[in-house]
């Protein structure tokens, strides 16, 4: 049986992570607070947030979620809410998107350490190249396999290029652009001899489905799309984890992200 969970979020969260209208959305899961301990809350992942998470720990949240977290310590907030089984949501901008648990199997099918993986975001003009950073490498942690080492071939203020190994020890590629010319999009690419996997993401404030083409020599094929938005799937996640009292492993995937980014600055 669902149980409705009470939702308090910062107007920072709201702006960022659209966290009424999710609320509003899911009304058998989420409630917003009118009072009390609320049992979920929602932090702008700005400078300072991991202090505001452990604040709502002790004040007896049963979940957080993080908007767009940036580059921080979070051991202590990690041990914490493992000790206390509250799970911690990162609320990244492209990772939750319905369309990467779908594509992958297909990546996983295909991938090993002969791969090519190409990934490519556009993001706004005057975007922080580092928090464009951690969103890709948390969209590439989801849908493929961690990244390890990186190195720029590039980096400057309209976005950059870098090579990067993944765990397995396959190579990509990764490229920023930041413009005003072209809406926020994110897009994967796995190529083989024979076989490709591609993934094309929206913004995550939009509904409209993200894309998964299988392409081989029996020819292309599309994936069933959902329409959901990042922000929604995420608040889902968190839910089912809060309502069975289990922690999550974003902190961990988090620290191992920020440490390879603030290694390449």
């Amino acid at each position: 049986m669902t149980q409705q969970l009470t939702v308090l979020s910062s107007p920072e969260a709201d702006a960022s992570g659209g966290v009424p209208q999710v609320v509003a959305s899911l009304p058998v899961s989420l409630h917003p607070a009118d009072g009390g301990t609320p049992a979920l809350v929602a932090i702008a992942g700005t400078r300072g947030w991991t202090e505001k998470a452990l604040e709502s720990l002790s004040s007896g949240a049963r979940g957080l979620m993080v908007i767009g977290p940036s580059i921080a310590d979070v051991t202590a907030l990690r041990d914490r809410a493992q000790a206390s089984s509250v799970p911690v949501v990162l609320d990244t901008e492209w990772a939750h998107n319905p369309a990467v648990d779908a594509a992958a199997p297909h990546f996983a099918a295909h991938h090993d350490e002969n791969s090519l993986l190409e990934a490519r975001v556009n993001a706004a003009a005057g975007a922080d190249l580092d928090q464009v950073l951690l969103a890709q490498l948390a969209l590439i942690r989801a849908a493929v396999e961690p990244v390890v080492s990186l190195t720029y071939a590039r980096r400057n203020r309209h976005g950059y290029d870098a090579l990067a190994q993944l765990a397995s020890g396959a190579q990509a590629s990764l490229t920023a652009v930041l413009t005003d010319a072209l809406p926020t999009s994110a897009a994967l690419r796995l190529i083989k001899p024979q076989h490709a996997v591609a993934l094309a993401l929206p913004g995550p404030a939009t509904a409209a489905p993200g894309r998964v083409t299988v392409s081989g020599p029996e020819g292309a094929t599309l994936l069933p799309t959902e329409w959901e938005t990042a922000h929604r799937a995420a608040w889902r996640r968190l839910h089912a984890l809060a309502q069975a009292g289990q922690a999550s492993g974003d902190l961990g995937n988090f620290a191992a992200d920020a440490a390879l980014v603030a290694g390449t600055q």
